[in-house]
């Protein structure tokens, strides 16, 4: 069957068509035969087009590609390739999916988002290390791995050209290269060289970069950066070119736009102190800041990107002085463009002396101002041998004004430049390769296009040439490799647009020689290309104006304007503003401002030097060159060093000119596709054979196409063949290669229409057999339902009628009984209510009755108390008026009295005798006083009396008012009676209504009962309810704590192994300094070689771990210290109480007795005496309390110093002691003289004793004042009692003596002899305490035969103890712990600890030695806490095992060292365990299809990776690790700790491919993958090591819900809620990803409807981890478990093999 593109047109075919608005939209063939005019209908406004189809001209419309092929990483994997089909994948990816990456070929497109997209993390950098391009979705960092990876594989430079017109994102995609670079090339560290190089780009986008209206940060220069690569390819090295750095934006700026970001970051911090001398203000003061009238940017601080520029200037190692020369000169520039030129008469200018703006730019720069000002104004001219100077005009003086501040920043940015590439280089030769970034501007054209857009243009126009000659030598490539018969492919070459500007009387050799004319103008020049061009295709005059050109570029025509050209390109400056420059004061001005040589700058590095030495360029002919000349040169020599390296090309495209987030403009993008390539790469992949299909994918997916009898199993070349040769007959549609086959545009459509429709056919027939099937079921299931019905009427018919009959019978009975109790109810009411009545009344009568008595006895009381108050007010009122009519007369007679002794007053013998009377009155005053103290007396002695007889009188009122109480009592008592009566009375009343309604309250009873039994159920469910709500209380705050717990831990083992990674370097570069290390020789297999290897800051032998604190004897100094501090708080609190009593009598003091001075003048008023004395003995208590504060603090220090020099004294007898008794018998033996060596022991003993004795008598002559003292004196006494006994040993050697002295010398050798033979007997039969004795010198042979050297077969074979080393070195330090040697413990516990670090450094990947040393020092940790003498730790051991606890000193601090010891070898095992699985993985767990019969692999064009692997080359590899850690018999905890840190390493790395994968992300791989992951969880169930819903098999969560998301429905927004609530562990921007990744892989499935996805985002809970991808290194904590082992250190013995028999036990 011939395949014709016609017969694809058929009805209900999907067509391209043209829109002015959209370009292409989409449409559907209604009817179409050949020869005649297509009719397409529009989707969206139902209306029909008819296209006319002319002859001899194909005006069809571009054909769809089927939905299987759209939204592919690889624009080029489509099968119709076409700029409809680009441009729909683009939006589609980019507005639907957020893609903002895809391939073209060897293009990577990069989309601008304009918002902050998580893509560039450290995961993602290590997701694609290592992988292949094709392999992940489209990324930079997939460029960035395939530029490195090819380097380090084949040797070769590399170079990556980001181009794409302003604010495509260019700079960024250039940075997140470099990035990638400087983290995957430093070792996962950043080291100087890559932090110097990403501190370039805040200087560069400082100096380089502005705001314009297309962009924020647009990158005014071009740039390409070197990166050097040494022979281990990490970055050594680094240089940058810079090309074209527009000048002009110094001067002016359009509107909304900014001058370059330096200027404004200077403003930003004027008032900082370094900064005051610039004189700066704000930018809208300045005229060269201030004309685009947008000084402030969104989302930009201009004071911080100048910090981040100014941190990046000092790690680049830019002095202070060179720092502050830049910012005085780019402050002088922003000062000279406030220069005011005073226009003169005759046609000149002038500056006035007093301007401020040229005083502070003169000083700034270190000129001198009356030069500068003259200069400014004027300039020279030279004729033959004179040099004349002439004013210039104000419009000239100032046009010169900006030509010198355009050249100052321009030679300032080149001098930074040169400053930054001499900061990169690391001064050495050792640059192997490198990698080139080129960030170039794109094409561009404006309304008005100057000289800067045609060499922007020009430089286009050349990497376009480039690019599409290695598109062309790519593909001829492939074919070669897959050896099919192809044919030159015809594409568009621009060699000729090329040759018209830059050959020999090109455009710029003509505008060369235009400006080497004194008069030469921008008109003639136009005119010149004119007549010179105009026979050239790519040059065009213009139909109107006289001013322009027009140039046929490969993207478009541009016409450029041809004003300022020859002024650009000249780029002159007056000679004596260089000269001025020259002479300026500042020191760095010459260098930075004197115009040196800067070729290096404007051309790479390894080409640069070549070229100049071959053309013999100087320094004068290169200042002579125009502008087009040099940039010509510098872009050659970019070309020739990008023609030696391998490209790599980023296209930016901008997709809209609003800085929308992920908004699409279709025209803006598809002008961007035409400019820069994309298209021309489409267009010459599908002149070839662009799809292509391995030989195992095209049979999985389209065998289905044949009859099944044709294909065979196993011969997957041939069942290709076979399909194809079926069906496609023209052989030049397809070919066989190699591994691939190749079909032109078109052939898979044409394959993917024939299987939707052979599908479509058996759905229908399976649909036919299923309904049939389904209606015969349906049919016989109702048959028997309808039965089943019919018995269970009948069946339930007949209860009713037995049930009826039994009801009718049971009723009767009842009403029987019913009847009888009723009458028996009614007599028993009417009995109990006459009985009532009667009582009632009788209670009444005789209720009368006591009323009646009580009223009468009432009315008595009450008349006899009435009679008495009346007597008694009668009485009164007769009283006083008898008083009242005495007064009345004795008032009468005195004032009578008063008149008469007024006149006698008057006279003189009245004054007389009341002299003598007053005389006579002073005697009798006196004498009245004796008789008044008598009277005194005898006053007191009548009120006492009185008193006694008031107090007789209240005895008697006593009396009386008990009376009254007992008449109260009585009274009371009546009216209690009274009250019984009563409530008797009613008690009757209501046990008579009680029984009325006693019947009536059963039935109210029984429905209460039944009430409060529900009640009961229902307190005992909410009790249940709360216990378990307690319980999850509790649980929560238990999660809650523990998980606090475990960050710490985890954050504690992140610091162990970044530690670990710090001395691994540490010893790569002591490695790389000293030469490599080697221990073949065994004169250094010592201890000193064991130490060596050990870094100083490694833990072991840091200067800040000291030696394990000991105990302390309860009479240490310290303890007494804490003692003493106990007392001081006591008293302090004590202070503290009378403090505050003394405040509350102030409070309450009155004013009232004398005050009370205290501490400080503060008086106190006491209420009274009592409190007064209180006071006082509060305030003396207070001052004493003060005073014991003051002596106990003294006596503090005093016994510190007095303990600590007993303590001495007490070691130093103690020592002195157990010498004299080891030498005593030495004495004896070793002397020939037995009476001269009793003389020496006597004089000996007697020299210890005095000084013993003087010793005690110090001791007592102090006295002891605390308890330590007395155990002091009690210690002294027993050294006492001691040197008593040695006084017995001196007799009783006496009396020896003379039998010692009558034996010969032969007899006392012969006895010596037996004493050292029944010494060494007595020895023998010493008891084995479970201790090895190792002596000083022999720690580096014990760490030689049991670490260095140690072979495992010796200590791991049958009936070996496990852990045997790390018991043997236990014992070794018991024994230095029995004899009580601090410093031997440290010595050996610090060389088992160095020795262990080391033997796992250097094998450091062998799993079995890391695990058998894991096991030992997992061990030797247990036994040091197991047997450390704690007492947590000491009371689980039984009697037998306290006897090897430690007794003398605490190792404790010593267990965090083996600890972070255990957690190293633990996080190498795992290392080692996921560099295994790491290739595993993605082959043989997502790739791999396990199920026979689904195959669910497609790559679209992508790369695949090994099939040779399976889930059970990944399970083998599980149970060895498990079966290497059971052998060692590490505990299953930590067991399940390492398969869960493998099971998350898994999870991880799949979930992040997963997300990385579109072509994985379907139906049918979701069950794939799900299946794969239940044969590792079915191995670890089988395992025992997931006994519970939390255990390890919890570490798959992720990836187990991502595959179960993948097969979920997601057809609907009802089906949401089931995805959040199944997909708990995954974070919204994971699911979301997902999502947008899931690709139907048939026709029958669809895509994820929009409002599924903004559901999840509305209701999934915010996590607080919200990142996109999972880190696979993140190491959990590791986790201790301590159990109590019985273990028997006297079984323990030395294997021959260890060669350790200068161990002695003991």
């Amino acid at each position: 069957m011939a395949v014709d593109t016609v017969k694809l047109y058929t009805k209900g075919s999907r067509v391209w068509l043209g829109d002015k608005e959209e370009v292409w939209k989409g449409g559907v063939v209604v009817s179409y035969a050949p020869g005649e005019n297509i009719v397409v209908s529009d989707p969206e406004t139902g209306k029909e087009l008819h296209i006319v189809l002319k002859e001899g001209k194909s005006m069809m419309p571009p054909l769809r590609n089927p939905d299987i092929l759209t939204m592919e990483n690889n624009l080029t994997t489509m099968s119709y390739l076409h700029e409809p089909a680009v441009l729909h994948s683009l939006y589609q990816r980019f507005t639907i999916s957020n893609n903002i990456y895809t391939y073209c070929g060897i293009v990577l497109v990069a989309v601008n988002p304009y918002c902050d997209v998580q893509l560039y993390g450290n995961e993602m950098i290590w997701a694609y290390k290592g992988q292949q391009i094709g392999q992940l979705d489209p990324h930079i960092y997939a460029i960035s791995e395939d530029a490195y990876s090819e380097m380090k594989t084949m040797g070769r430079n590399q170079s990556i050209i980001v181009s794409g017109e302003s604010g495509a994102g260019k700079t960024v995609s250039a940075k997140y290269a470099m990035r990638y670079f400087a983290t995957v090339a430093g070792n996962e560290k950043e080291t100087a060289i890559e932090r110097r190089i990403l501190s370039t780009n805040p200087i560069m986008e400082a100096l380089g970069n502005a705001k314009t209206i297309r962009n924020d940060n647009s990158s005014r220069f071009g740039k390409y950066v070197e990166l050097e690569f040494d022979k281990q390819t990490n970055i050594s090295g680094a240089h940058i070119c810079t090309y074209l750095l527009e000048k002009s934006r110094v001067v002016f700026q359009a509107n909304n736009e900014r001058n370059y970001h330096i200027f404004y970051q200077l403003c930003a911090v004027r008032d900082i102190p370094e900064m005051k001398h610039l004189h700066l203000k704000h930018p809208d003061e300045f005229r060269f800041t201030s004309q685009g009238k947008a000084p402030v940017i969104d989302n930009m601080d201009d004071s911080e990107t100048f910090y981040e520029m100014s941190e990046g200037l000092f790690n680049l190692g830019i002095t202070e002085e060179q720092q502050l020369f830049l910012f005085s000169v780019l402050a002088a520039v922003l000062h000279m463009g406030d220069i005011q030129f005073n226009e003169e008469r005759n046609d000149s200018c002038s500056i006035s002396n007093d301007d401020k703006s040229l005083l502070i730019a003169a000083k700034l720069m270190g000129l001198e101002v009356a030069q500068l000002q003259k200069w400014l104004c004027h300039k020279t001219l030279k004729a033959r041998n004179e040099t004349l100077v002439m004013t210039l005009k104000k419009k000239d003086a100032f046009a010169g004004m900006e030509a010198f501040v355009k050249h100052i920043y321009a030679s300032l940015f080149l001098w930074i430049v040169k400053l930054l590439n001499a900061a990169l280089s690391n001064g050495k030769k050792d640059a192997v390769n490198f990698i080139g970034i080129l960030d170039i501007y794109g094409f561009e054209m404006f309304e008005e296009n100057s000289f800067e857009q045609f060499c922007i243009n020009y430089a286009n126009e050349k990497l376009q040439q480039q690019f599409n000659q290695h598109v062309f030598k790519l593909e001829q490539a492939e074919y070669i490799k897959e050896q099919i018969k192809w044919s030159f492919i015809d594409f568009t070459d621009n060699q000729p647009c090329i040759d018209l500007i830059e050959k020999k009387l090109g455009i710029i050799d003509l505008l060369d020689e235009q400006c080497r004319m004194n008069r030469g103008t921008d008109e003639n020049w136009v005119q010149i290309l004119y007549k010179e061009l105009t026979d050239s295709e790519h040059f065009q005059k213009p139909k109107t104006g006289t001013d322009q050109f027009v140039i046929v570029h490969y993207a478009d025509k541009v016409s450029y304007l041809c004003h300022g050209f020859i002024a650009k390109n000249l780029d002159s400056v007056n000679e004596s503003h260089i000269n001025l420059l020259k002479n300026s004061s500042l020191e760095l001005a010459n260098e930075a401002l004197g115009g040196s040589d800067l070729g290096s700058i404007t051309s790479p590095k390894r080409v640069a030097t070549k070229s100049l030495s071959r053309r013999g360029t100087t320094q004068t002919l290169s200042k002579t060159r125009t502008v087009g000349a040099q940039f010509k040169s510098s872009l050659n020599l970019l070309m020739d060093a990008l023609t030696t390296t391998v490209p790599h090309f980023i296209r930016c495209i901008k997709p809209n000119d609003d800085k929308e987030p992920f908004g699409f403009v279709p025209t803006r993008v598809v002008q961007q596709l035409r400019a820069c390539g994309v298209i021309e790469t489409v267009r010459i992949s599908a002149a070839g054979y662009p799809s292509r299909w391995s030989y195992k994918e095209f049979e999985s997916r389209y065998s289905l196409l044949v009859h099944s009898r044709r294909v065979r199993k196993g011969e997957t070349m041939d069942n290709c063949r076979v399909v194809i040769s079926s069906i496609v007959s023209d052989k030049d549609k397809y070919q066989f290669g190699k591994t691939k086959i190749f079909f032109r545009a078109g052939q898979v459509a044409y394959f993917e229409k024939l299987r939707s429709e052979r599908l479509f056919s058996a759905c229908v027939m399976v649909q036919a057999r299923v309904r049939g099937w389904l209606a015969a079921k349906r049919y016989n299931s109702v048959r028997v339902a309808t039965i089943a019905v019919q018995c269970m009427v009948r069946r339930t018919l007949a209860r009713r009628k037995v049930q009826k009959m039994r009801e009718n019978r049971a009723s009767i009975v009842i009403q029987k009984h019913v009847r009888g109790w009723v009458q028996r109810i009614k007599y028993r009411r009417l009995l109990v209510s006459i009985l009532f009545i009667q009582s009632a009344h009788r209670a009444q009568v005789a209720y009368k009755n006591f009323l009646t008595v009580k009223y009468e006895h009432n009315a008595k009381i009450i008349q006899k108390h009435v009679r008495g108050w009346l007597a008694r007010c009668a009485y009164k009122q007769h009283m006083r008026k008898i008083i009242q009519i005495q007064s009345c007369v004795r008032r009468h007679l005195a004032k009578k009295k008063l008149k008469a002794l007024k006149v006698e007053a008057r006279s003189i013998g009245h004054f007389k005798k009341l002299n003598v009377k007053l005389e006579k009155r002073i005697f009798e005053m006196q004498m009245k006083s004796k008789d008044m103290v008598k009277e005194r007396n005898s006053v007191l002695e009548e009120t006492k009396q009185n008193l006694e007889e008031l107090a007789a009188v209240k005895k008697k009122l006593g009396e009386e008012s008990r009376s009254r109480e007992e008449l109260e009592k009585e009274l009371s008592t009546t009216t209690d009676e009274l009250k019984d009566i009563r409530q008797n009375y009613l008690a009757m009343k209501l046990e008579i209504a009680r029984r009325t309604r006693e019947e009536e309250d059963i039935e109210e009873l029984k429905a209460r009962i039944q009430e409060l039994e529900t009640e009961v159920k229902q307190s005992k469910e909410e009790t249940v309810s709360e216990r378990n709500n307690g319980e999850e209380r509790y649980a929560a705050l238990e999660r809650s704590m523990n998980a606090q717990i475990e960050v710490e831990r985890e954050h504690h083992q992140n610091m162990l192994i970044e530690n670990g990674n710090l001395q691994r370097q540490l010893q790569e570069l002591q490695e790389l300094t000293h030469g490599q290390w080697q221990d073949s020789s065994d004169d250094r297999d010592d201890l000193s070689s064991v130490m060596s290897d050990v870094p100083p800051d490694s833990g072991v032998l840091s200067s800040g771990i000291t030696s394990p604190a000991v105990g302390f004897p309860p009479h240490d100094p310290r303890a007494r210290v804490a003692d003493l501090e106990n007392i001081r708080e006591k008293l302090e609190e004590q202070l503290a109480t009378a403090n505050k009593t003394i405040a509350e009598l102030k409070e309450t003091g009155a004013s009232t007795g004398a005050p009370i001075v205290v501490n400080g003048g503060d008086k106190i008023f006491p209420v009274d005496e009592n409190e007064r004395a209180r006071l006082e003995e509060i305030i003396i208590e207070n001052v004493e309390l003060k005073e014991n504060l003051d002596r106990m603090t003294d006596d503090l220090m005093d016994a510190i110093d007095e303990q600590t020099l007993m303590r001495t004294k007490y070691e130093q007898m103690e020592l002195k002691l157990s010498n004299v008794k080891d030498s005593l018998l030495r004495e004896i033996v070793n002397t020939r003289n037995p009476r001269q060596a009793q003389d020496k022991i006597r004089s000996h003993l007697d020299s210890l004793r005095v000084e013993l004795f003087s010793d005690v008598a110090k001791f007592n002559k102090n006295n002891i004042k605390t308890e330590e003292d007395a155990v002091l004196q009690s210690k002294v006494e027993t050294l006492a009692g001691e040197n008593i006994k040695l006084l017995d040993d001196i007799n009783r050697l006496q009396n020896a003596i003379p039998f010692i002295s009558g034996n010969t010398e032969k007899k006392l050798e012969k006895k010596l002899t037996r004493q050292e033979s029944l010494s060494t007997i007595r020895s023998r039969k010493q008891e084995f305490k479970g201790m090895f004795a190792c002596k000083k010198g022999d720690d580096s042979k014990l760490v030689k035969r049991l670490i260095t050297q140690l072979k495992t077969e010796h200590v791991t074979g049958p009936g070996c103890m496990s852990g045997l080393t790390a018991h043997i070195m236990f014992m070794c330090v018991r024994y230095a712990d029995h004899c009580n040697d601090e410093g031997r413990i440290q010595e050996l516990l610090t060389a088992i600890i160095s020795g262990i670090t080391s033997v796992t450094r250097k094998q450091s990947r062998d799993p079995v030695i890391s695990t058998f040393w894991l096991t030992n020092c997992l061990t030797l940790l247990h036994d040091l806490t197991q047997f450390s003498g704690e007492e947590l730790y000491h009371n689980r051991l039984s009697p037998a095992m306290r006897d090897f606890a430690l007794k003398n000193y605490d190792l404790s601090d010593y267990r965090p060292l083996l600890s972070d010891q255990c957690i190293n070898i633990y996080h190498t095992i795992v290392k080692t365990a996921q560099d295994e699985l790491q290739p595993m993985l993605i082959p043989g767990m997502l790739e791999h299809d396990s199920i026979p019969g689904m195959n669910s692999s497609f790559s679209g064009g992508r790369k695949q990776t090994d099939k040779g692997c399976d889930t059970g080359v990944i399970v083998n590899r599980l149970q060895f690790y498990l079966q290497l850690l059971s052998s060692q018999s590490i505990s299953i905890n930590i067991v399940r700790q390492f398969i869960g840190q493998l099971l998350y390493f898994i999870n991880a790395t799949l979930l992040n491919n997963l997300i990385l994968r579109k072509d994985l992300c379907h139906w049918s791989k979701g069950i794939q993958i799900r299946y794969n992951l239940s044969q590792v969880e079915q191995w670890v169930r089988e395992q025992g090591l997931d006994l519970d819903d939390s255990g390890v098999l919890t570490y798959l969560s992720e990836i187990r819900q991502a595959s179960q998301l993948l097969q979920m429905n997601k057809s609907s927004g009802d089906n949401a809620a089931a995805i959040v609530e199944t997909c708990y562990s995954l974070n919204t921007m994971q699911l979301q990803k997902l999502l947008m990744l899931y690709s139907p892989r048939s026709e029958f499935e669809e895509r994820v409807p929009q409002d599924v996805i903004k559901y999840i985002l509305n209701h999934k809970p915010i996590e607080k981890s919200q990142k996109l991808m999972m880190d696979p290194n993140k190491l959990h904590a590791l986790k201790f478990s301590y159990e109590t082992r019985d273990i028997d250190f006297t079984i323990v013995t030395l294997p021959s093999g260890l060669k350790v028999d200068f161990l002695e036990k003991y």
